[in-house]
């Protein structure tokens, strides 16, 4: 991985995502969760996709459902809004997954919100979320067993 690739990411996988992953306010990365508010200024005009990377979901309980999404703002620590949201994944989703959406925003900065309704259920995934130029739109593109 490149320094600018390290620039791009919302979040690193850090610790298993168990609750509400609140989003960040800070361009300092969160050292346990991975979190992190990038910079971005303005991006081109027909957006930059946006990939999420979940592994497997280690402790899946009936009713847990998970929806990740991008807010953007020009203020690091308020008014932050919704730009992308991602597939819901469930509590049946239990391999690997890999999504991307594209973002087009002309806001400063973007955070990624990991949202979990237990609904009286559990879940337990790592997620690398990352801006990357050549990435194709896909939804679920990928699911397989591996970490």
């Amino acid at each position: 991985m490149t320094v600018k690739d390290e620039l791009l990411k919302l979040k690193a996988d850090g610790a298993a995502v168990t609750s509400t992953d609140a989003g960040w306010t800070t361009l300092t990365e969160d050292t346990t969760t991975g979190k992190i508010v990038v910079q971005i200024d303005k991006m081109p005009m027909g957006g930059m996709p946006v990939e999420v990377l979940a592994t497997i979901d280690t402790n899946a309980a009936s009713a847990a459902s998970i929806v990740i999404t991008i807010e953007a703002s020009d203020e690091l620590a308020s008014e932050w809004i919704t730009v992308a949201t991602f597939p819901t994944i469930t509590y049946a989703d239990t391999a690997a997954l890999r999504m991307v959406r594209r973002v087009a925003t002309q806001l400063k900065y973007l955070r990624s919100v990991i949202t979990i309704d237990a609904g009286g259920g559990s879940t337990s995934r790592f997620y690398t979320i990352t801006i990357g130029i050549g990435l194709i739109d896909d939804d679920f593109g990928y699911t397989g067993s591996g970490t």
